[in-house]
């Protein structure tokens, strides 16, 4: 028996990555369709493998360490330029690194969550979050963005703090600030996660007595310090005065995406997290892993540390965020570490094998309770079970070849020195020996606050300025309506449209 078991863990490893990896790559990169962010993200990538320059590049020139990069930092930027430099620029490079990442995020994933309730949970909860919600995991890790990879060094980076209550080594306290560092760096939000830690820090000096203020300060201390030193390489690029007007136009965008604390959108975003599942899958789990937390064990202080990330991620998401739906992916994700194990206590009550079982009930009560908890377990599962067979039709029929049939176009009837304006950032990396002006990004943080917050544009865009010869309209110039007004003026000639793209030639300039 322990030979059989010893020859199906491989076996059962192995099968569950080719299942990740067909997840993450079948039909790629044409599930999802490549859009605004991906570009941005894509852009620094190829700039940084192509010119050595950390750098959105536009017709005018390089715009270094604009706030996209920042947005999606280093630990995307770096992994995907490496693939470039050796494989060429392509979307389809980038999103093969991707498919790595997926597959080592959820593996390392289903590792933290065994860590807590054991292997039956930790794959019920594997498999929740593969399910919902319909734009989670599968949906933005099929994509080059720096969700995922940013998960990635977060759970790295709490094993290796589990590793350390564990054995007490500085080198794992090096490790876990290193990964949390690098999350931070990846995806600013992780901001977050600093309070957080400082509150653990106190949580184990004062309650839980597992670790040690020496060994969890370390933690902290490399954390800011991977912080700091990415600062201070911004500031070394840019020089003292530049660094000002970058961190201005940072603030500028915060204001607007992170920090913007606007009320109208708190409802929305509410509704949000409840049509997608999170009061039904996360907050039960959260709320058995908060009970458990009470426990004075180095498990009950990592519930402990994951409960309050999650919870104050959701509470910024629903009242401070503009409430993009990725912007709750980390805690939907984080979250999901304890879903499995609500599903396995409702089945355990229903058996009668733990505490609060209706067998202590009056007969009828008993009924009610056991039918009631019948009834969620099946919706509930209906529900993942419907949502992960959507996810893999969406793989399978959700294809869009429109910004490589429209690329292939470009190529063939585009001169490549020809300025072409457009907003679709996207389409540098399908054509990167074309030359594009892009609108900057603080148009961005000014189209945010009119299509989100109703707030009134007092500037209107000037498309001409670098003397483009033709104009790109794509879905997020579409939405933004940025070239409305140009385009209603008889500014161009219709060339060619394919499927949400449409291409002008421009037949009047700037004097």
């Amino acid at each position: 028996m322990t030979r059989k078991v010893e020859y199906a863990r491989p076996t059962l490893i192995i099968l569950s990555v080719l299942v990740l990896a067909f997840l993450g790559s079948y039909n790629q990169p044409y599930y999802p369709v490549t859009w605004f962010d991906e570009g941005l993200a894509l852009q620094g990538a190829m700039n940084l493998a192509t010119y050595d320059q950390y750098a959105m590049r536009s017709a005018e020139g390089f715009r270094v360490l604009d706030q996209p990069l920042i947005a999606n930092g280093p630990g995307l930027a770096i992994p995907i330029s490496v693939v470039f430099r050796f494989w060429g620029v392509g979307l389809l490079q980038a999103r093969a690194l991707m498919v790595f990442y997926f597959v080592a995020t959820a593996l390392v994933f289903f590792q933290v969550s065994s860590r807590f309730y054991g292997k039956l949970p930790a794959l019920i909860s594997a498999f929740l979050l593969l399910a919902i919600p319909e734009e989670g995991f599968v949906f933005y890790g099929r994509q080059a963005l720096g969700n995922v990879p940013a998960l990635l060094y977060f759970l790295i980076g709490f094993l290796s703090f589990l590793a350390l209550g564990r054995i007490k080594k500085f080198r794992f306290a090096v490790l876990s600030g290193l990964f949390f560092g690098l999350a931070l760096v990846t995806k600013g939000q992780y901001w977050i996660f600093v309070p957080i830690l400082a509150l653990i820090i106190v949580a184990d000096l004062v309650y839980y007595k597992q670790i040690g203020l020496g060994y969890t300060m370390s933690v902290l201390l490399v954390t800011l310090t991977c912080a700091f030193v990415w600062l201070f390489v911004q500031y070394t690029i840019l020089g003292s005065e530049n660094f000002k007007s970058h961190v201005a136009a940072i603030n500028s965008s915060a204001k607007v995406t992170i920090i913007a604390f606007r009320s109208m959108r708190i409802p929305g975003n509410i509704w949000y997290l409840i049509r997608s599942g999170f009061p039904f899958f996360v907050l039960p789990g959260l709320a058995f892993a908060f009970w458990d937390s009470r426990q004075q064990t180095l498990l009950g202080l990592g519930r402990f540390m994951l409960v309050a990330f999650v919870g104050t991620w959701i509470g910024w998401y629903v009242f401070a965020s503009v409430g993009w739906h990725r912007y709750a992916f980390e805690a939907y994700s984080i979250g999901m570490v304890f879903a499995g194990q609500f599903f396995v206590q409702i089945f355990s009550i229903l058996r009668g094998n733990h505490f609060g079982s209706p067998a202590s009930l009056p007969l009828t009560g008993r009924f009610y309770v056991n039918v009631g908890l019948t009834v969620a377990l099946v919706l509930l599962t209906a529900w993942a079970g419907v949502r992960f067979f959507k996810q893999l039709q969406n793989i399978y029929g959700g294809v869009d070849t429109s910004p490589q049939l429209l690329a292939e176009y470009i190529k063939q009837n585009i001169p490549a020195g020809a300025v072409i304006e457009s907003w679709e950032w996207e389409m540098d990396a399908l054509t990167p020996e074309h030359t594009y002006h892009h609108p900057t990004n603080d148009w961005v943080d000014r189209e945010t606050a009119e299509t989100q917050f109703g707030e009134t544009i007092n500037q209107s865009y000037d498309p001409l300025i670098y003397h483009p010869e033709y104009l790109l309209m794509g879905p997020f110039s579409t939405w933004t309506g940025i070239y409305s007004d140009f385009l209603s003026n008889g500014c161009c000639a219709h060339i060619v449209t394919v499927g949400g793209y449409t291409l002008y030639q421009i037949h009047i300039h700037d004097e």
